[in-house]
């Protein structure tokens, strides 16, 4: 497929843009607001203070010569975290990238990686489009995406505001979209559709760019990327406007202590109830496992999330990945790649 260098951007009718105010963006409909600086800084000197023993997510390397083949109808790789590599025939795309060994703007403090990347950069096949959910260090991870620059020259697209950064760092082409708008060509669309966190790269820039979800459809598939979520109404209204996905890669981890996380951060049985109103066919649980982030072990969310399942009756939707393994959507059914 040509790469297209530049899209058009189309605004869906079904999205009323109540999320912009004067002081940045904001979620519709939630009271809930992401803790101050105040409240989560006694936090943070706790963990500091107290060591803790790692439990990472099982990992293993990617099988390289499977993924330079292509897919009949959709193949999913995930990275670690929300980075997703994502294969249709005629187009790759990957989410979220992040390879580095700290989510920080520097190289020596910050959450540090708990799982080695399962491949580099250079072991990618190709990478058509980058897709990004909002300009967090661990999602928004400069030194991955300049790597990714060089050797493939994407397409980025990204909310509203993040493209600023991009272009500081040197990067076109970039696409920025509000939460209902959408660029399509003639195999397939991405939808910028809402979440419910928050965004900021330093103390003087929360909430100034936007964060978001998105809905990426061809003519045999759908596939949604939840990005990085607290619960709320947006995944009823994704499904009602856009469809039940095939696939949904949805969020489990950094939810402790709920106290700070509730806001911005789904706790499992919250993404098993996403799934539901998802109506997904199958459902990849990313953010977890990667970067200790939050309180509970870094093993603990798959297994909730498949107690949650098993409880609401959909554990067979449910498909949990090794880091560096894959998901591969057959023509008529699913299954995992061994």
């Amino acid at each position: 497929m040509a790469r297209t260098r530049s899209f058009t951007v189309h605004t869906a009718p079904w999205y009323a843009q109540t999320h912009h105010t004067a002081d940045g963006f904001r979620t519709p409909g939630s009271s809930a607001v992401p803790a101050s600086l105040l409240e989560v800084t006694p936090w943070l000197l706790r963990r500091a203070l107290v060591p803790r023993t790692h439990q990472p997510a099982p990992h293993q390397p990617v099988d390289l010569a499977r993924l330079r083949t292509t897919p009949e109808r959709m193949r999913v790789t995930w990275l670690g975290h929300a980075s997703l590599y994502i294969q249709v025939p005629g187009l790759a795309l990957l989410t979220d990238p992040m390879l580095s060994q700290r989510a920080s703007p520097v190289p020596f403090a910050g959450p540090a990686r708990q799982v080695p990347p399962p491949l580099s950069v250079a072991d990618l096949p190709g990478v058509d489009l980058v897709v990004l959910s909002h300009d967090h260090y661990d999602h928004c991870d400069r030194p991955t995406l300049e790597a990714l620059h060089q050797a493939f020259q994407p397409e980025v697209l990204a909310p509203l505001g993040v493209g600023g950064i991009l272009r500081g760092w040197g990067f076109d082409p970039v696409t920025e979209l509000d939460w209902g708008q959408y660029v399509a060509t003639d195999t397939y669309q991405l939808h910028c559709t809402p979440a419910k966190h928050f965004t900021g790269r330093g103390l003087a820039t929360r909430n100034a760019t936007l964060w978001a979800s998105w809905y990426f459809t061809t003519a045999h598939t759908r596939f949604y990327f939840g990005g990085d979520t607290a619960y709320n109404t947006h995944f009823q209204t994704i499904r009602k406007q856009l469809g039940a996905p095939h696939i949904a890669a949805l969020p489990i981890g950094a939810y402790k202590p709920r106290s700070i996380m509730a806001p911005v951060h789904m706790q499992p049985a919250e993404t098993v109830q996403a799934l539901i109103d998802l109506d997904a066919d199958y459902m990849l649980p990313i953010h977890w496992g990667t970067f200790d982030l939050a309180d509970e072990p870094l093993d603990e969310p798959p297994h909730e999330v498949q107690a949650a399942a098993t409880t609401a009756d959909v554990a067979d939707r449910l498909r949990v990945l090794d880091v560096g393994e894959s998901f591969t959507l057959q023509p008529t059914a699913a299954s995992n790649e061994a």
